[in-house]
């Protein structure tokens, strides 16, 4: 039985089936939930004027009540406050022209800008480990431990300015930047899942290394812009052994990493390569390193199609979890990145449109922007930072609200360049 619920009216432990509009205009990624914490309904109540709940699949003691009472109707609707489409708020009144202090944005200019440094060292020393791979030689695996080190201790400290530099990507330089890439996902998550900090380096090696094996791929095989026929996938697919055993030469190297190398491509089902593995044989180092390599490729320009966006991509990929991923793991990490990953573009209610630089923790909903353009489309000479997340809008009439995530290529904006721009200033 479904009962048609006012947001005021919702319960912990209560199982949302449906919205009032379609899952896809909403920032809710699971299509069905259930409520377990505050800010699940603090959520709702920003976003739906009701939603349907599911009395079977809910907590019994907090529906009993409702059926007892026959509740089969609209109780007491209060429509959030909400701007109208269309109706864009002015200027002078939207609260963007306050910026952070002047010393927040230093803290927050020198957090991207010593991540950018400890990632364009990473990103050297993979470039020289693929070319040395690709000549056949003995990788230098003691220097990576210690990127990787930097890394995660960067990490550690300020997660968001690392993910806000995984969307620094160039379409013909995929390997590379996919593996730097895939590495910092792969920190992030492990911290988010606990892991310690011996073991999280393990992970992060492996997710560094994982398509080491890629480098004895003919260039016209791994470069090929269009889709790969039976024999050339069968080549590719080789790639996984041929890094385990290239790998295993060097010392120092965990099971755990070897694995990843190894396993990266296997699948729940057991679909995947090079073995065939089913859920419970996949190590947990490589499940994760599964996940942050096929989010970091989709929503990758490559030179066959063109990138999802975060958001786009974190949906796919829950669709795509039934015999693929650990469906744990993928909802731990879509709650990783979050509703709105780092790095998305926005349009605010009042038309602005902003790129995403971090996460508030408590107000997930309300991350922390970079502004790129006024209500006009117009970019702003001088950009300003805006923590949608901020108590000062608490008693504004106009606060700043996200209405929905948007392509970058809807407005022709350029995030490479305004990421660069931004990572390249100390103060």
């Amino acid at each position: 039985m479904k009962i048609k619920l006012s947001p005021n009216h919702l319960k912990l432990g209560m199982y949302v089936s449906e919205l009032d509009r379609p899952w896809v205009e909403s920032p809710f990624l699971f299509q069905g939930f259930r409520l377990n914490t505050i800010e699940d309904i603090e959520n709702i109540k920003e976003f739906s004027e009701y939603v349907y709940v599911d009395t079977e699949k809910s907590a019994s003691n907090v529906i009993s009540h409702l059926k007892s009472e026959n509740k089969n109707v609209v109780t007491d609707i209060h429509p959030t406050k909400k701007s109208k489409k269309g109706n864009a708020v002015p200027e002078k009144h939207s609260g963007l022209s306050d910026s952070f202090s002047k010393d927040d944005r230093k803290v927050l200019n020198k957090n991207i800008y010593k991540a950018r440094a400890i990632r364009d060292e990473t990103r050297t020393y993979v470039d020289d480990m693929l070319a040395e791979s690709r000549m056949g030689k003995i990788i230098n695996t003691k220097k990576a431990k210690l990127l990787v080190a930097k890394l995660a201790n960067n990490i550690i400290e300020n997660a968001d300015a690392s993910m806000w530099l995984t969307n620094l990507k160039k379409r013909d330089e995929y390997t590379a930047i996919h593996s730097v890439n895939v590495c910092v996902l792969s920190l992030t998550f492990g911290r988010a899942l606990g892991i310690k900090k011996g073991p999280l380096n393990e992970l992060g090696l492996g997710a560094l290394l994982h398509d080491m094996g890629k480098m004895h791929v003919p260039l016209e095989v791994l470069n090929k812009p269009g889709k790969l026929d039976g024999k050339e996938f069968e080549i590719m697919k080789s790639h996984p052994v041929s890094g385990y055993q290239m790998l295993k030469k060097s010392k120092g190297l965990s099971v755990d990493t070897l694995d990843i190398v190894k396993s990266h491509h296997e699948r729940t089902s057991g679909s995947g390569y090079p073995d065939g593995l089913k859920e419970k044989e996949i190590r947990y180092f490589t499940q994760i390193v599964a996940i942050t390599d096929v989010y970091d490729a989709v929503t990758s320009d490559r030179v066959y199609h063109d990138g999802m966006t975060p958001h786009e991509a974190l949906k796919n990929m829950y669709e795509w979890t039934p015999g693929n991923y650990n469906i744990e793991l993928m909802q731990s990490f879509i709650r990783t990145i979050g509703i709105y990953p780092v790095g998305s573009v926005v349009e605010l209610k009042t038309g602005h449109v902003g790129l995403v630089i971090k996460i508030n923790k408590d107000k997930k909903l309300k991350p922390i922007l970079i502004m790129i353009m006024n209500r006009h489309k117009e970019y702003y000479d001088k950009r300003k930072v805006v923590n949608l997340g901020s108590s000062m809008w608490d008693d504004k009439e106009h606060k700043p609200e996200i209405h929905r995530i948007i392509d970058a290529r809807e407005y022709n904006i350029d995030v490479k360049k305004i990421i660069t721009e931004e990572s390249t200033t100390k103060e």
